[in-house]
């Protein structure tokens, strides 16, 4: 028993020994388990690196904790206050240190938030800075921060300044900023600016920017600025002033638009108000389309109108498709509205199409099916075309998948095209398969012709040579 105590009484010593020795040489250095070089603990925080609570038990040597001492938490400082307290000069070197490192997630954002504080302290500097980094392939939101907080102290040399800039990115990304905050606070200003910028996207980038504020503020204003305007710079004014105007009073923005005496601002800006009006009311939308005297720009607000509606409600836009009202421009629509159903639901949309009474409609919508089916799934359009006992059907939509898949598979294309029992359909697709089969596999698109014996002679001739 004696020996027992004295064993427990060993051991016990020798751990105590052990912890006292061990501890001062444990507490001495943490070694980064990146560069294997020591870091001590303020530092892990300082550089910001972010690590799951994973992460963070794996980087530390695991020590044990008696039951006694209390845990200390080991999430590094919170980066964005820690970097608001940092100085010009201490922002400028952590983006120095991180030049030259692989960009990920938690880089960017890092950087990010590194520039907010330099554009606080320095707008200029950073702008400038975020300038060079989007020309070398880096955030555009970088320079959005940094133009942003120019704008706000000093917008027209910010402008001036964006306006010289090499890159047409970096340009129109830091112009789009610096107009909007300008235009936030006084648009007039800013809209009498836009003139002196270089022709091109940065006139129309900062249009855009300035419309968006001028509009919220005063809808009267903003009308009598953009009926100043002329060209592209008009056409991007009246395109922020629909998108406004058309989800408070459509019915206005329309009879605005026609009279306005651009013929081109007329026809563009209808077809965005059909589209932005289609999406909230189709019934209000198509009904409107025929109060507008010019059949030209009627027929364009209603194809706008209808291809929007048949991207959000296919269906829908087949049921007025089937109308009377819709006659007129059936045959130019039922195409667009077969493809985008058949992209969400091939089977329903390939029903719809053969069950078409009037031929003429009938084809067009088996062919924008089969064109539809055949490049999201061809194994399934080809099962589908196979079913169909209609010849002249099965003509048309074979035509069609065979022109799809030979984007891809020239020789499966011209084997379906084989299949063709209507000759000038068998001719035409054929004549255009293997032409441009030639041009990647003369051989093997030789080969085909000669081998093939659905041809007629005359186009094997004309093939071969």
């Amino acid at each position: 028993m004696k020996r027992f105590i004295t064993f427990i009484l060993f051991c016990a010593a020798g751990f105590g020994l052990g912890y006292w020795l061990g501890v001062p040489f444990y507490r001495g250095e943490v070694m980064s388990v990146v560069s294997g070089k020591p870091l001590n603990v303020e530092e892990i925080g300082a550089d910001f690196v972010s690590l799951t609570p994973q992460a963070k038990e794996a980087a530390l040597p695991h020590r044990p904790m008696s039951p006694a001492a209390k845990p200390r938490s080991s999430v590094p400082p919170n980066p964005e206050n820690a970097i608001a307290k940092l100085t010009l000069a201490e922002v400028q070197a952590r983006l120095d240190k991180m030049n030259g490192q692989v960009a990920t997630a938690e880089t960017d954002e890092l950087e990010q938030l590194l520039v907010n504080r330099w554009a606080n302290l320095d707008p200029i500097g950073s702008a400038e800075y975020a300038a060079d980094a989007v020309t070398q392939g880096g955030s555009t939101r970088l320079l959005q921060t940094a133009a942003t907080a120019w704008a706000k102290s000093d917008p027209a040399n910010a402008a001036e300044w964006a306006a010289t800039l090499d890159s047409p990115m970096a340009r129109d990304t830091a112009l789009g900023q610096i107009f909007n905050t300008w235009s936030a606070t006084n648009p007039i200003q800013a809209a009498s600016a836009i003139a002196s910028l270089p022709m091109g996207s940065a006139q129309t980038v900062a249009t855009s920017a300035v419309a968006k504020n001028f509009i919220k503020g005063n809808l009267n204003a903003a009308l009598r600025w953009s009926e100043e305007l002329t060209g592209p710079v008009q056409i991007a004014a009246a395109r922020e002033i629909i998108n406004f105007w058309s989800t408070s009073d459509p019915g206005a923005a329309g009879a605005w638009i026609m009279q306005q005496a651009s013929p081109q601002l007329r026809a563009e800006a209808l077809r965005q108000l059909a589209g932005n009006w289609v999406s909230r009311d189709p019934a209000a939308a198509i009904s409107y389309a025929q109060t507008i005297t010019d059949a030209g720009l009627r027929d364009g607000f209603i194809k706008s109108a209808v291809n929007r509606f048949s991207t959000m409600d296919p269906l829908g836009a087949a049921n007025w498709l089937a109308s009377d009202a819709s006659r007129p421009y059936a045959s130019s629509l039922i195409g667009g509205v077969s493809s985008r159903w058949a992209d969400f639901d091939p089977n329903s949309a390939a029903g719809w199409a053969t069950s078409i009474a009037d031929s003429t409609l009938r084809d067009k919508a088996l062919s924008a099916v089969s064109t539809s089916w055949g490049r999201n799934s061809p194994e399934e359009a080809a099962r589908w075309i196979g079913s169909l006992g209609d010849a002249q059907a099965k003509d048309v939509a074979t035509t069609a998948f065979s022109m799809e898949i030979a984007k891809a598979n020239p020789a499966m294309a011209a084997q379906w095209a084989s299949r063709i029992s209507d000759p000038a359909k068998l001719n035409s697709s054929l004549r255009r398969i293997v032409g441009e089969w030639k041009k990647i596999a003369p051989e093997a698109a030789r080969s085909f012709v000669l081998s093939s014996t659905n041809m007629p002679a005359n186009l094997r001739q004309e093939l071969l040579r």
